[in-house]
């Protein structure tokens, strides 16, 4: 069986017939318009084949934008590189990673995707040492409460990515635009990279957007009820995930909502895979 194609929330939305759009997502009016005035894209259904179209047109025929997006090509996105350290230079950013050093020149083509939990969100710090975990979700999980810039660009025809995260990377490359705290240099990062790159395309949806817990089965505590549709966390979404590949069964929101935010801005860049 092919992978299922996934129909993507891909907000700003221009204006919701919420009548409409509750019909099409099963929920009542006030519900929806509490879905589409979340500022992140996130899976709104999923179906075979040209089907998938037809679902996309009706959500559009109630003002809602979507994106349609075959499962695989989420598969495909790779796993965050976290940055241990990087420096700016007269002529790019210079990135020390897991797989080594990286030049990112400032003409070339990188989008940008920045998620961050609001200023009130307290997370238990993860234990997990990042130079110690081997699998591309483990590190998603280190890193899953904290604020990511996460830089996509193409190598050799290939998709890469590069992740600047606030409790793991080494900020002294800001030079004399250090601040004082953790988040103070990740926004200073964010800033410094949108305007140094000429053809840079920022995804700020999840920013201030608090990533919630996935689905945990046998969890007194947790309440999968709670959660409707395909909401992050839901059974629903989870077995979609699975559907598509085992090891996205267990994504992270910020993991899911940086790959889900590559998918949808990547028409708004100039970023292209041969």
């Amino acid at each position: 069986m092919n992978p299922p194609r996934l129909i993507v929330s891909d907000p700003p939305h221009p204006g919701v017939a919420l009548d409409a759009a509750a019909r099409l997502i099963g929920l009542d009016v006030y519900k929806t318009r509490l879905k589409f005035i979340f500022p992140a894209p996130e899976v709104l259904a999923a179906s075979d084949g040209v089907y998938a179209n037809k679902i996309a047109e009706s959500y559009q025929d109630a003002g809602v934008r979507v994106t349609v997006i075959d499962g695989q090509e989420l598969q495909q996105i790779p796993w965050p590189e976290p940055v241990s350290s990087f420096q700016f230079t007269a002529a790019g950013l210079t990135a020390r990673a897991r797989h080594g050093d990286v030049e990112l020149p400032y003409d070339e083509a990188v989008l940008g995707v920045h998620c961050k939990p609001p200023s009130d969100f307290r997370p238990k710090p993860s234990e997990k040492k990042i130079g110690l975990l081997s699998t591309g979700l483990e590190i998603a999980e280190a890193i899953e409460w904290t604020a990511t810039l996460d830089l996509y660009f193409v190598r050799g025809g290939s998709l890469r990515r590069l992740s600047i995260v606030r409790d793991v990377t080494d900020f002294s490359g800001l030079g004399t635009r250090a601040q004082h705290t953790a988040v103070q240099n990740m926004e200073a990062t964010v800033a410094e990279c949108s305007r140094r790159f000429t053809r840079m395309h920022l995804d700020t949806r999840l920013e201030n957007v608090r990533p919630r817990r996935r689905f945990v089965g046998g969890d007194a505590a947790f309440n999968p009820d709670s959660r409707e549709r395909y909401s992050f966390g839901t059974l629903l979404l989870r077995g979609i995930l699975s559907s598509i590949s085992p090891e996205l069964a267990d994504l992270t929101q910020y993991e899911l909502g940086s790959r889900l935010g590559y998918v949808t801005s990547r028409p708004r860049s100039s970023l292209s895979v041969a």
